[in-house]
């Protein structure tokens, strides 16, 4: 039980910092600048089933996708890895704010696009999540129970974003819309460390596995 814990909370800090909590809240101001709070409330408690429902396929089914397609978990590993860095990249140093013309007619039809997809659960979000979900089936400590107990820290993360979202009014209230864009900012570096750390494991165990890559450890190590 320890393990699927600890295995759970795991699952819960990945993938709340992938969500760039402050980056979405400040997306989520942008989109429903306007709207009542009944409104706001609404889309925030809707979005949060989508994003719910994205992660429980995108975590189960990782596994059968990297099958189907033929793609080796470390291969795949570098893949998101860089798509993850340019996703930080941009969030880090590019404009993160939509314009007004960006905005739907109604606020409630931007529950699914752009909200829930792809600004929440964008590639560069999903693809970890596949990442974690094929690592823990191939790993031969991994037990199914620990592996389904796992979802529990993403139900967590899902929830404290939903919850983030639901209080959004409240949050920039708070801290302010400049405060929450140095914030988004600074998660953007964080990103920047996990796609870094997320590259180099899957290089490693890339090279690791072919007669070529072992040379090259082997040089890089003498």
């Amino acid at each position: 039980m320890t393990e699927a814990l600890l295995f759970a909370w795991g699952n819960f800090v990945k993938l709340f910092f992938l969500f760039c909590p402050f980056f979405v809240l400040n997306m989520f101001l942008s989109l429903t600048e306007g709207a009542s709070r009944k409104d706001k409330r609404y889309v925030a408690v809707h979005v949060t089933y989508v994003v719910l429902v994205v992660a429980i396929i995108s975590y189960f089914a990782g596994n059968v996708f990297l099958n189907l397609f033929g793609l080796d978990l470390d291969g795949f590993r570098i893949g998101a890895g860089i798509l993850l860095m340019i996703m930080a990249q941009k969030l880090a140093l590019g404009s993160d704010t939509p314009t007004a013309s960006a905005r739907p007619t109604s606020v409630r039809d931007i529950i699914v696009v752009p909200l829930g997809i792809p600004i929440i659960m964008g590639p560069a979000c999903v693809s970890p999540i596949i990442i974690i979900g094929a690592e823990a089936l191939k790993a031969p400590d991994v037990s199914w129970f620990t592996f389904a107990f796992g979802i529990v820290g993403f139900f967590g993360a899902i929830l404290a974003l939903g919850t983030i979202l639901y209080f959004a009014e409240a949050l920039e209230r708070v801290f302010g819309k400049n405060i929450i864009r140095i914030f988004s900012k600074v998660s953007g570096v964080i990103l920047m460390a996990m796609a870094a750390q997320m590259i180099a494991r899957g290089l490693f165990a890339f090279l690791d596995k072919s007669a070529v890559g072992a040379k090259i450890l082997e040089t890089i190590t003498q």
